[in-house]
């Protein structure tokens, strides 16, 4: 069996059409990352958005970007910042794989999106205190990446990939 199209053909376009994303799109897409799994069930990520249409609440998330982000997300239909728990809510310990959690999550949220002929970029580069200020983040709870949204239309970027052989080794590290 090969690797479907979805997750080959998937790519982080830096460039996106006009068109504006719809707000039943976005549940439907947090709705996908939500039915991730995670550590004794526990859900650790939150995503605050905001839609492009949304003047304010799209520039609160646009200045939590660092500078080199800022350029060229200006125009996409959404931006995301993705959040975590980092404490268990069952026990109070720290929750040492909220960021792996999260990141099925995302990874979910992704092949969904593509399923909607929706693109995204992920961005490491944000400014933590800016999203925590602006954008209400209680104490217990970190920002972690940001995601961009829209469509995109164009030749496909797709970049080479390793080989399994490079990522993958069976009973050791080779």
């Amino acid at each position: 069996m090969e690797v479907i199209d979805l997750i080959k053909e998937r790519f982080s376009p830096y460039a996106f059409t006009d068109k504006a994303m719809s707000n039943e799109d976005m549940l439907t897409l947090f709705d996908a990352a939500g039915k991730a799994a995670s550590a004794f069930n526990e859900q650790p990520w939150r995503f605050i958005y905001a839609l492009k249409q949304d003047t304010a609440e799209f520039k609160a998330i646009h200045e939590c970007l660092v500078e080199g982000n800022q350029g060229w997300t200006a125009g996409v239909s959404a931006l995301v910042i993705t959040v975590i728990s980092e404490k268990y809510a069952k026990n109070g310990n720290l929750n040492t794989v909220a960021q792996h959690d999260l990141g099925l999550a995302v990874g979910n949220l992704t092949v969904q999106a593509s399923a909607m002929g929706i693109h995204l970029h992920q961005m490491a580069g944000i400014i933590p205190q800016n999203a925590i200020d602006k954008l209400n983040i209680p104490e217990g709870f970190v920002p972690v990446t940001a995601i961009a949204l829209g469509y995109y239309e164009g030749d496909s970027e797709v970049k080479e990939r390793k080989a399994v052989s490079e990522i993958a080794f069976k009973g050791s590290w080779k």
